[in-house]
């Protein structure tokens, strides 16, 4: 049988999310002491600020700098993000990109092009999308069709994120749920994430797992 191993699905760093208050390697470290095994560096990937490979370089600076510390402490590091399209405020958990993915294959008007068009990329590529906090004040529930699933159980102190409108949103229409911290300060490391078999650490296990798993073992306070 694999050992499972906690993972944080949502986490900022203060080198690429200016909503970031913790570094790169001062996150992992934090994420080590608390008995992690692995995490996903779900930076913000704003309309306006990556349109050019350049700058989606740049916008690896954190997950880089947090993987190098997480080789060092023994802890999977993996790419990911938080996306946001133009015209809204809705904000998206992408899974299963890799380094090159990011830089090369995300067109350089992702955000613009909308979501339904990123979820057919998805579906040809093996990523998947979740929306995040989907029931914050101010904020949409996006159709079901454009998603794989939904942050069901969003960590964060700092926000009302009325879960359990989530989890009955994802009830209703049969999408996948996910937990996660959502951390951005030091009070939120840690508050959530899944439970995951060490195969699923790679960006391909973790979207094959999570497609197959449409309800993962949450890790809650």
């Amino acid at each position: 049988m694999s050992t499972l191993v906690k993972l944080e699905t949502h986490l900022h760093t203060s080198e690429v999310s200016q909503c970031g208050r913790i570094p790169a390697r001062e996150m992992l470290r934090k994420y080590h002491a608390a008995g992690y095994g692995a995490v996903v560096v779900t930076d913000h990937f704003l309309p306006g600020r990556f349109h050019s490979r350049a700058a989606r370089e740049t916008f690896l600076t954190g997950y880089r700098l947090a993987a190098q510390e997480g080789a060092a402490l023994g802890l999977t590091v993996l790419p990911g993000m938080e996306l946001r399209f133009a015209g809204g405020d809705e904000d998206f958990l992408v899974y299963g990109l890799t380094e090159q993915d990011i830089v090369e294959r995300l067109p350089d008007a992702v955000c613009e092009d909308g979501l339904p068009a990123f979820h057919a990329l998805c579906r040809a590529r093996g990523w998947l999308i979740y929306q995040a906090h989907p029931f914050r004040p101010h904020l949409r529930a996006m159709p079901a069709q454009d998603l794989d699933g939904v942050e069901t159980r969003n960590c964060n102190p700092r926000h009302d994120s009325h879960n359990d409108l989530a989890a009955a949103y994802a009830a209703k229409w049969g999408l996948r749920t996910l937990c996660g911290s959502d951390a951005h300060q030091p009070e939120d490391v840690a508050a959530g994430g899944i439970l995951v078999p060490e195969e699923a650490l790679t960006p391909a296990g973790l979207s094959q797992y999570l497609a197959r798993t449409p309800d993962p073992a949450f890790i809650l306070p």
